[in-house]
């Protein structure tokens, strides 16, 4: 077990996740670190690694912004931290020293700094030592997202844009799957003990969400994307679905539906998603190996995806597809059979995803064996795409994802969904209706939440009380 022993308390976690980012798996080390933070004029860092010592310094930055002198203390500790530990440990990691979730949104914020955007690659790799295929990828990115809605790129410290005053996306949870796979740490009811739940859920969630768009049409705001995610929606019969969709419904807005479970996709259910105005849905294999289907706990086969797939593609929704690179047992050659076979059925998006090892999943507690194939999968992926006319047009991180990676979404051109850029870099308000669903109010220099009770008896239980506390949240008067 590795211990960290330092004088800065205070961003103890963040030090623990670059440590983390170099000993993944904690048990099979005995590692000890001394980190020591010393001020006196230029900035001294004394870091000891099992007794081989390191010095480095760095200019104290003197801005009278708070926000900007905790952003480069944090900075320089971490750097210092991981410098130290890549030349103890002989390697570097793919994304540096970042450990964030979003690394576009400090790619975002030197071109509000006035960067130029052909030096951004250059400076995450000479400042943060991210690889510079990691470094241009990001880069790209923000290129691509500065194409659709670059008014809304980010929230700086000045204030907020026009666009994040008059727009909001408005979020609707069904916190209900068929099965709990292995690598899921959601709380989510699964639905053949819970489905006596399903219609109080339903009537008291469309409740919430007139509320809600009473609410936000109150603050002068416009919907700007609608996304029904979970969960699994399509757990819902035929009946309760039209219900969901129809209260959630927007003219003139992207209109998603999360429709990820192969197996609770029928004819019925994805017509009324077309006729209730859903514009885009995701159908999500994760894998084409029904032997890995089984593990992961998915209760959908290979045939199914298939199946699904046609029937979107009858109604014309725009499809994303998503995969995981890692999943146990599976080797490079499996993955990219999967991506390769996916990609010839051209849906507009893919989403590709690391695995990650998330507290409180069956992964964690079983301490599956971790894949050693998934940075070269991720590589492929990075390959594959691009030379089938895809880009990447969003990108974030997960704690203790396999090999430091990531998560990329991919779209063909024109197809970019602007809900999961907007959301993912937190550009706008995000009305959250439902148990688990988390509300997010956009402020200068950071982000109020406030949350839903998870459990559903207690959404239901606490329903007016509830209600109360959102409507004053969103007044700007709520007592966090």
């Amino acid at each position: 077990m590795y211990e960290l022993i330092t004088n800065r308390g205070d961003i103890r976690s963040d030090l623990l996740e670059t440590v983390r980012c170099f000993l993944p798996d904690a048990t099979a080390s005995a590692d000890m670190i001394n980190f020591t933070y010393v001020k006196s004029g230029a900035v001294t860092f004394f870091v000891s690694v099992n007794e081989k010592n390191y010095v480095f310094s760095y200019s104290d930055h003197r801005c009278a912004n708070p926000i900007e002198r905790s952003r480069h203390d944090l900075f320089i500790n971490k750097s210092a931290l991981y410098r130290a530990l890549s030349d103890y440990f002989g390697k570097r990691l793919p994304w540096g020293s970042l450990t964030g979730i979003r690394p576009t949104r400090l790619a975002t914020r030197y071109l509000e700094n006035g960067e130029r955007q052909e030096n951004i690659a250059r400076r995450l790799q000479d400042e943060y030592f991210v690889s510079s295929a990691k470094a241009e990828l990001t880069a790209r990115i923000v290129r691509e997202q500065q194409k659709t809605v670059g008014d809304r790129m980010s929230v700086s410290c000045n204030g907020l844009s026009d666009a994040q005053k008059h727009l909001a996306n408005l979020y609707v949870h069904i916190p209900f799957c068929p099965t709990r796979c292995t690598y899921c740490s959601f709380v989510s009811e699964g639905i053949e003990k819970k489905k006596w739940l399903l219609s109080p859920y339903v009537h008291a969630l469309i409740e919430e969400i007139k509320l809600t768009k009473e609410w936000i049409s109150r603050a002068g705001k416009r919907i700007f994307s609608v996304y029904i995610g979970g969960g699994t929606p399509t757990v819902l019969d035929a009946t309760l679905l039209r219900m969901v969709l129809d209260a959630a419904y927007e003219k003139h807005t992207e209109y998603t539906c999360e429709a990820g479970r192969p197996d609770t996709i029928d004819e019925e259910k994805t017509a009324v998603m077309s006729e209730c105005g859903v514009n885009r849905i995701s159908i999500n294999p994760q894998t084409l190996h029904d032997t890995t289907l089984q593990k992961i706990g998915r209760a959908h086969n290979t045939q199914q995806f298939f199946e699904a797939y046609a029937m979107a593609q009858k109604y014309g929704f725009v499809k994303n597809v998503d995969l995981i690179a890692g999943l146990e047992g599976e080797t490079e050659k499996d993955f990219c059979y999967t991506l390769d076979h996916v990609i010839g059925l051209q849906p507009e998006n893919i989403t590709v995803h690391t695995l990650c090892v998330k507290r409180g999943s069956h992964n964690a507690t079983a301490e599956t064996e971790r894949n050693n194939h998934t940075a070269t999968m991720v590589e492929y992926s990075a390959t594959a795409l691009p030379a089938n006319g895809y880009a990447p047009y969003y990108l974030y991180r997960q704690k203790q994802m396999t090999d430091n990676l990531e998560n990329i979404g991919w779209t063909r051109p024109d197809f970019l969904c602007v809900n999961n850029i907007t959301v993912m870099e937190e550009m706008l308000d995000v009305y959250a209706c439902g148990a688990g669903a988390i509300s997010k109010a956009i402020v200068p220099g950071r982000i109020r939440r406030l949350s839903n009770p998870k459990d559903v008896l207690l959404y239901l239980q606490q329903f007016e009380e509830r209600m109360e506390k959102k409507e004053a949240f969103f007044r700007n008067d709520f007592d966090e």
